[in-house]
C-alpha cells in the first residue's frame, strides 16, 4: 500500500503541470472561472497518465484494492487542496466548500470522482488485456 501512497506524488506532479499549463497557456484568454473549469478536464487527462502507469507497474490485485487506492488518492488530493486553501485564503472553509459545489458551476469534484473511478477502470483494462494473452 505504501508504494501507492507514495506514487500519489506523481499525481501531484501532473496536477502542478496542469496548473502551469492553465496559467501560461489559456488563463489570459478566458475569465478565471472558465479557465478553472477547463483546467479540470485537462487535469483529468493529465492525472490519468500516471494512474495508468502506476496500475501497469504495480497491478492492483483486485477491483476492491483499485477502489481503495482510488479513495486514498482522492482523500490525499482533497486534503492537499484544503491545506492550500487554508494557507492562502482568508476564509478557507467557505472557499473549500465552494469549489465542491457542482451546482454553482464548480467542476473540482469531477477530479475527485475520477481519482476513485479511473484506478478501477485501469484494473479492468489490465484484466482484459492479461486474459487475451
Amino acid at each position: 500500500m505504501i508504494k501507492y501512497i507514495l506514487s500519489w506524488f506523481l499525481l501531484l506532479c501532473a496536477a502542478l503541470l496542469n496548473a502551469a499549463i492553465r496559467e501560461l497557456a489559456y488563463k489570459g484568454l478566458f475569465e478565471e472561472h472558465l479557465s478553472h473549469q477547463i483546467s479540470v478536464f485537462t487535469g483529468i487527462i493529465l492525472i490519468s497518465v500516471p494512474i495508468f502507469y502506476i496500475s501497469r507497474k504495480w497491478p492492483f490485485k483486485d477491483g476492491m484494492q483499485a477502489f481503495a487506492i482510488g479513495l486514498v488518492w482522492c482523500f490525499m488530493t482533497d486534503l492537499f487542496e484544503f491545506l492550500m486553501f487554508f494557507r492562502v485564503s482568508e476564509n478557507p472553509y467557505k472557499d473549500f466548500l465552494k469549489v465542491h459545489n457542482i451546482f454553482a458551476g464548480e467542476f473540482w469534484i469531477l477530479i475527485l470522482i475520477w481519482l476513485v473511478i479511473f484506478p478501477i477502470l485501469s484494473y479492468r483494462s489490465w484484466q482484459r488485456s492479461t486474459k487475451k494473452d
